[in-house]
């Protein structure tokens, strides 16, 4: 499918949000991207009552069928968003998905929404997958404590993350994981519980002294950057009861970062 694709239906006049995903639609072409990159969501959710409504009224599209496959392909088949060679992919990996026995579905819900960024989501789904996990290949499993790990840590659980990150090691030692075990660790604050971590996944005391400086060395880079001075200096306004400067600083390091996300997904 093409990276820009022209609408050639209606514009709704306000969006429809999916608060679980955090995501909008606003015409036929948007709803489609959505089928096309979330089809798990629809398979296991289907539309009802509201979004029905809203793709009646606002989208001028009837949903006939109850079923949730029937659903999605009646919206496929709506409009030539997907054109016929799409289409038979697109089947075809519903046909897939939806085969998928119930365990493979809630995991790949749960990729979904630390996809999407809903931690607490995904953390809560990955938590019910660690109880049923020999459904799982092994490699799957490793994934479940890996991506675990990664919703606890950006809720500040680095407790659970660390727990989280040592058993997806059991299972397999990969680097990706051996540096984010680390770094929860690190961020703990505690150097010699950083050494026993290390220890514990059989790291020796030298190199566990140079992971830790190296991981120091970078935090240290990392406050002399422009974006974390700037930080800093909000939180001197802000200290001071200096409102406008803070907003004006607040203003202009979130525009930066617009900017930059801008970038990434253009």
């Amino acid at each position: 499918m093409s990276k820009i694709v022209l609408c050639e239906t209606k514009e709704a006049m306000f969006p429809y949000r999916i608060e679980e995903l955090g995501q909008s639609f606003q015409s036929y072409e948007e709803l489609c991207y959505l089928l096309d990159h979330d089809m798990i969501y629809f398979l296991i959710t289907g539309f009802d009552q509201p979004i029905r409504s809203y793709l009646k009224k606002e989208l001028g599209i009837v949903l006939k069928s109850e079923d949730p496959v029937s659903q999605i392909k009646e919206i496929m088949n709506y409009h030539n968003y997907f054109t016929p060679e799409e289409k038979i992919q697109f089947q075809q990996r519903l046909r897939t998905t939806y085969l998928y026995s119930v365990v493979k579905k809630q995991k790949l819900m749960a990729d979904l929404y630390l996809r999407h960024h809903m931690y607490l989501s995904a953390m809560r789904l990955y938590q019910s997958l660690t109880q049923v996990r020999i459904q799982l290949k092994p490699g799957e499993q490793l994934q479940v404590f890996y991506n675990l790990g990664l919703c606890q840590s950006r809720m500040f659980c680095f407790q659970d993350a660390k727990e989280s990150f040592y058993k997806a090691l059991e299972i397999k030692e990969q680097k990706e994981i051996q540096e984010a075990y680390f770094m929860v660790s690190y961020l703990q604050g505690d150097q010699q519980m950083f050494l026993r971590d290390g220890e514990r996944i059989s790291f020796s005391r030298e190199q566990l002294m140079i992971i830790y400086d190296n991981i120091k060395q970078r935090e240290e880079e990392i406050k002399q950057e422009d974006e974390f001075i700037k930080l800093q200096k909000i939180n001197y306004h802000r200290k001071k009861a200096d409102d406008m400067m803070a907003h004006k600083l607040t203003k202009a390091i979130l525009e930066k970062w617009k900017d930059e996300y801008k970038k990434e997904i253009i």
